[in-house]
């Protein structure tokens, strides 16, 4: 009875920090490049369980606000900024890597940045 009920709890603890193990992973520095072309550097703070950051582009900074956190994915809505419309941006965590997407004018984006650390 008592293994069965420390391997319950076991199961609880890892869903537990599967599900929750990437909070706050997200905040710090990432760098790389989206579509081969565009050099990105992206800084981005939790807060509350949002996430707000800042992309340094060659045309600019462009503000990052209330990302949405969901295990290891953060997903942005859709915004503008001067006069550019993004239909989205996501990012999967993966260690020090992140897999983004970025979708603009109806094409996907896609690129990897790494962690500066």
């Amino acid at each position: 009875m008592k293994i069965r009920v420390l391997s319950i709890a076991f199961m609880i603890s890892l869903i537990a920090a599967v599900s929750y193990g990437y909070t706050g992973s997200f905040s710090g520095r990432w760098s790389g490049t989206i579509a081969l072309l565009y050099d990105v550097d992206v800084s981005m703070k939790e807060n509350n369980g949002k996430v707000n950051g800042i992309v340094s582009t060659e045309i600019g900074d462009i503000p990052l606000k209330e990302g949405v956190i969901n295990g290891s994915i953060i997903t942005f809505k859709p915004f503008s900024y001067n006069g550019i419309a993004v239909s989205y941006v996501k990012g999967k965590v993966d260690g020090d890597n992140m897999e983004v997407v970025v979708g603009f004018q109806g094409t996907d984006f896609k690129g990897t940045l790494k962690r500066v650390k």
